[in-house]
């Protein structure tokens, strides 16, 4: 099952403006989901976030409730943002959660999950299998039910 209590989605960058907003780096496979009120954690202490909109080609903004001005903003500058796994059925895309929530978990038969990682739009997984394999995350090879992720297409006898 998975070991970690809070995961980090994303870095906070400098203050963009007076509003209180600042740059984000964060997940690519975030960026599609509506984080408009959520809860999120930065160094233990809870935010709402207002918004995150894009900004220029590919950028972003975030705007946290009650951040108002720059000065409030760069506080909390090049800090992580991260959320709990209590939330992983809210970020399901094509029937699978974010990989970043099983990291160093064994999902089934003694396989790993070890990392992942990004090739245009797509994600690919490296898996502990006696040895280490790249794997395309997606619905031919993985499943995700009651909490559980599973590899479900044997690739080594």
């Amino acid at each position: 099952m998975i070991k970690n209590n809070k995961y980090k989605i994303g870095t906070l960058g400098k203050p963009h403006s007076l509003n209180g907003y600042l740059y984000i780096n964060h997940e690519i496979f975030f960026r599609n989901f509506d984080f408009n009120n959520k809860k999120v954690y930065i160094n233990e202490k809870k935010y709402e976030i207002q918004e995150i909109k894009t900004h220029l080609k590919n950028r972003f903004l975030i705007k946290f409730k009650n951040i108002n001005n720059i000065e409030d903003a760069e506080k909390l500058r090049n800090q992580n943002i991260l959320i709990t796994n209590n939330e992983i059925d809210k970020y399901i895309v094509d029937g699978l959660p974010w990989p970043g929530f099983y990291i160093d978990v064994i999902i089934n038969d003694g396989i790993k999950l070890l990392g992942y990682f990004y090739s245009d739009k797509f994600i690919f997984c490296n898996l502990f299998i006696n040895e280490e394999i790249v794997v395309p995350y997606n619905e031919h090879y993985f499943s995700y039910k009651d909490n559980k992720l599973v590899l479900i297409n044997k690739l080594v006898n």
